[in-house]
């Protein structure tokens, strides 16, 4: 028996965006390591194929499904009651679920894109985060896993709605961590910034260009290092293509620097058409 079994075994675990990339890669890994999930996606189809898929490979491991729009604050409540009622503990949520931003300057990104990237992305992660912490503290050994991103380590052009998500899960997950070590240090709090992972978060006509050249490690890598570092109680997980380089430009740099080299690597992508002075979202005649 591997360690990731020995330590994985019968641990009940929640995993949101479970349907796809990161969420289906991780939750892989896990119903291998011998887990039972609860698996929860926006996406039913999606959903459904990768329950099916699971309860055929690893039929030792019980899987619960539930389609589930993370952005909807009273759906979180009855969807662990559900996982509590099935299985009878909780062990550990991973608050996975995403979507991209834009991939637009500030002046031309609509408010109500803002706020539905905010609200999966930062307020979905708020709400699980809030609604598992009186399951998690039960236990004797727990986790929570908030999945930020790169861009939660810098901001780079065309990313500031997708950037402000990804920041405010780093700040509020760091703030988690410091509370929570005081009164329940079985705890575990874990942050995780994933670099350039081959997903299907990117699914809009601006940000091809950007998926084919960044995003490019495969997922089930990411999923093998998240798994192996909550083993460990490693807080913060830093992985995937160029995260290493932009984890030391964040810290080290001066921010004119960082943006200027930001900068000059996002025009290669020719992601320009809304750089221009004329633009409606810079004029004052609204």
């Amino acid at each position: 028996m591997s360690k990731l079994s020995q330590f994985y075994s019968n641990k009940v675990i929640v995993i949101t965006g479970a349907g796809s990339g990161i969420g289906l890669a991780l939750a892989e890994c896990l119903a291998k390591s011998g887990a039972h999930l609860a698996l929860c996606d926006i996406d039913k189809p999606a959903l459904d194929s990768a329950t099916q898929h699971f309860a055929t490979t690893y039929p030792h491991s019980t899987i619960l499904k539930a389609e589930l729009d993370v952005a909807q604050k009273e759906r979180w409540a009855p969807f662990l009651s559900d996982v509590y009622e099935k299985f009878g503990y909780i062990d550990m949520l991973v608050n996975n679920a995403g979507i991209e931003g834009s991939s637009r300057p500030v002046w031309a990104t609509d408010d109500q894109t803002l706020e539905r990237v905010m609200n999966v992305n930062f307020y979905g992660m708020v709400h699980g985060s809030k609604a598992v912490l009186p399951y998690l503290v039960k236990r004797d050994w727990s986790a929570l896993v908030n999945v930020s991103s790169i861009f939660g380590l810098i901001g780079p052009p065309n990313t500031a709605d997708y950037a402000a998500s990804k920041f405010a899960i780093r700040g509020y997950t760091e703030a988690l961590h410091a509370e929570l070590s005081m009164i329940y240090p079985q705890v575990q709090v874990h942050l995780v910034h994933p670099g350039g992972i081959n997903t299907h978060i990117t699914r809009s006509k601006q940000s091809q260009r950007f998926k084919s050249t960044f995003l490019t490690t495969p997922p089930s890598a990411l999923a093998n290092v998240i798994a192996r570092s909550v083993m460990h109680n490693n807080a913060r997980i830093v992985y995937g293509n160029q995260s290493t380089l932009v984890k030391i430009a964040a810290r080290l740099l001066p921010l004119s620097w960082l943006s200027f080299m930001i900068s000059k690597e996002m025009l290669k992508l020719d992601m320009t058409e809304d750089y221009h002075k004329d633009h409606p979202g810079l004029s004052s005649e609204k």
